[in-house]
Order: structure tokens, then sequence, then C-alpha cells
């Protein structure tokens, strides 16, 4: 079912981007945002692995700062830990391009 989130970022021209998205992690929240922004018609400079991306949470108003070069390390590689987890990799992996890897 996922949580409702809204994911935001700036770039070098301090314009703020910002999506709502539904997603069942904090990664995957970023992982949707990503393919978002990158699908976006209007976002000129999109993240890089350096950009902070800034999760909110709702309904309770809880703010997440992840960089996306965190998100793709974690998607990358790392212990498994539960079907679950390795779920949800597989997912941020298949939405941020890398469906083909596995996980290191």
């Amino acid at each position: 079912m996922g949580t409702r989130c809204r994911v935001s970022y700036l770039d070098s021209r301090s314009v703020e981007h910002v999506v709502d998205v539904t997603a069942d992690s904090l990664f995957e929240a970023a992982a949707v945002a990503v393919r978002a922004f990158r699908e976006g018609a209007l976002v000129e400079e999109l993240p890089v692995p350096g950009t902070e991306l800034r999760i909110t949470v709702s309904p309770l108003p809880v703010e997440h700062r992840v960089r996306l070069q965190r998100v793709e390390q974690w998607a990358q590689t790392g212990t498994v830990k539960s079907p679950v987890e390795m779920l949800r990799r597989e997912r941020v992996r298949e939405l941020l391009g890398f469906k083909n890897e596995t996980v290191r």
C-alpha cells in the first residue's frame, strides 16, 4: 500500500523541485522521486549522486535527508537481511535503472 511522501531537492540555481510519491521505504521514496524527476518535462537540472534529497513522510511531518549516492550505494551493495529487504532493494534498483544488476 505504501506511505505518502514528499521528496524535494534544490538544484544549483536554488530552484526547488518537489514531487509527491507513495513508497514502502525511505530509499524507495527517493528512487520513485528520482525516476519522476528524470521523466519530468520541466526539470532542467536532474539530481546527481551528491544531491541531497529531502523526504517528508505524511501524515505526520517527519523529514529525512539522504544523498542520492547513498540510495544508489544501498541498492547495489550490502548484506540483505530478509526477503522483504531483498524485494525492496530490487525495486529501488529497478526504479534507478539498475534492474539487471545484482546486489554485491
